[in-house]
């Protein structure tokens, strides 16, 4: 297909500003559709197209914020709420709660779900701007998604605050004491366990699954020291001092440092030597090591069975205990 200079230059700008492109008129729209079809162009969605290779470069939560960013530029009267907002905000760390799009509305502005698009009613809604975008405010976005997602995710969200030292527990605390909504308690409930000292998404969701299936609460990055050469100090995800005395161990499957450039050794296969060699370490000084995938953490039964399996002590109702 003829190249056209000007779509070119509107491509080369919106990759400026992190956006992508959309039809201003018929005409534009039929020609968009017709590269894409063509596989110029990848509509990626409604509407709204990127070049593919430029799209390929992008990780998932970063085409995500594409998508809204263009939303926000296409609708600027939108106020994003929720996990989108929670996105915006760098508290949505989860590429599962970021698919749909959610937008605060009035009564007068409501409109029925469509789509991708969810609308949320909200009696006086507040923003403020992050990113270019217009979003619910940090405290009104934790409290949203921490009263209505599940334990797992909503102790995601409140470590994800504090380990970027967005707010305080306390702020926190204070905002959901003084805020109505269903699903409040599960909110405050789910921020009493939230420290911020877990690493990753990941590892919070993990040990919202591993607080909520009852078992004790774990150490959080605990500092393990090997005995034969003092050098050597490896933290550990989650950790347990039994009262009997056994030190056990549970580790989130590490292949983000495989494919994080910032946690390379030199180079990957340098990477891939050290993680086994600081295993060993770990394994010759924990009584039990028990190592699980995010896969099995969302599944629940494999992780609660590899965890029953090593001895981590459990009571018997968890975080769902009133």
């Amino acid at each position: 297909m003829r190249r056209n200079k000007q779509l070119e230059q509107r491509l080369d700008a919106a990759q400026r500003q992190r956006l992508c492109v959309w039809g201003l008129n018929a005409s534009q729209r039929c020609s968009l559709a017709k590269r894409a079809k063509a596989g110029e162009l990848q509509c990626i969605y409604k509407g709204m197209y990127v070049r593919p290779d430029y799209w390929g470069s992008l990780d998932g939560a970063e085409r995500y914020r594409h998508i809204i960013r263009s939303l926000a530029a296409k609708h600027p009267q939108w106020v994003f709420s929720e996990m989108t907002a929670a996105a915006l905000h760098g508290i949505n760390e989860s590429t599962r709660h970021m698919r749909d799009v959610n937008i605060a509305v009035t009564r007068n502005t409501y409109q029925h779900d469509y789509g991708l698009l969810r609308h949320h009613y909200m009696a006086d809604i507040q923003y403020e701007v992050v990113d270019g975008v217009r979003v619910t405010p940090l405290h009104r976005t934790a409290f949203d998604c921490m009263r209505k997602h599940t334990f797992p995710d909503a102790l995601a969200i409140g470590e994800a605050v504090l380990r970027k030292r967005l707010a305080s527990k306390k702020s926190l605390r204070d905002f959901f004491e003084q805020s109505q909504g269903k699903g409040r308690n599960q909110a405050l409930r789910a921020l009493e366990y939230a420290t911020g000292r877990t690493e990753n998404g990941g590892e919070a969701y993990a040990l919202g699954v591993i607080v909520e299936e009852g078992f004790t609460c774990p150490t959080l990055q605990e500092e393990v020291i090997y005995p034969f050469d003092l050098a050597h100090r490896d933290r550990v995800d989650f950790a347990w001092h039994t009262a009997d005395g056994r030190f056990i161990v549970a580790e989130l499957d590490g292949r983000v440092k495989y494919r994080d450039p910032v946690m390379f050794h030199g180079n990957l296969s340098d990477t891939i030597i050290a993680e086994k060699e600081r295993e060993e370490r770990i394994r010759q000084i924990a009584d039990e090591v028990v190592r699980f995938s995010f896969r099995e953490a969302m599944k629940r039964e494999p992780l609660v069975r590899k965890l029953v399996h090593a001895g981590v002590p459990r009571s018997s109702m968890g975080a769902n205990e009133d």
